[in-house]
């Protein structure tokens, strides 16, 4: 998948979590952007360019398992993250038959995001 773009989606409802995994990313000369909520993600125009969607398990208006089932439809090749703070084996269950591509278990301490989406998008 190196010929993806390196456009990052970030769709968290933590404005503290999307500040922080932000500005990670940034720093690794990523370009990000961030989402309240699934609903916000499905109307960003830019979503088609997207290489990687990094999102929580746990959101408040529509679930990450919900928001990759829907991201399925309209692009079954979009490579997704899924953050928890529960990665427990029923949630990476879950995860694996929604095709979720990678579980993080938060927080995140070591290079695991980052490394799993340059694996992704390339570079």
């Amino acid at each position: 998948m190196a010929d993806r773009r390196k456009l990052v989606m970030i769709v968290d409802d933590d404005q503290a979590v999307r500040d922080s995994l932000q500005f990670a990313l940034r720093l690794e000369g990523l370009c990000v952007h961030a989402h309240n909520g699934g609903a916000a993600l499905l109307a960003d125009p830019s979503l088609n360019r997207a290489g990687c969607v990094v999102l929580g398990d746990r959101m408040r208006q529509m679930d990450g398992f919900t928001l990759v089932n829907t991201l399925r439809t309209s692009n079954p090749e979009l490579a997704t993250i899924m953050l928890t703070s529960h990665a427990t084996p029923r949630v990476r269950a879950r995860a694996e038959a929604a095709g979720v591509w990678k579980v993080l278990e938060k927080p995140l301490l070591d290079n695991a995001l980052v490394d799993g989406i340059r694996s992704i998008v390339g570079g």
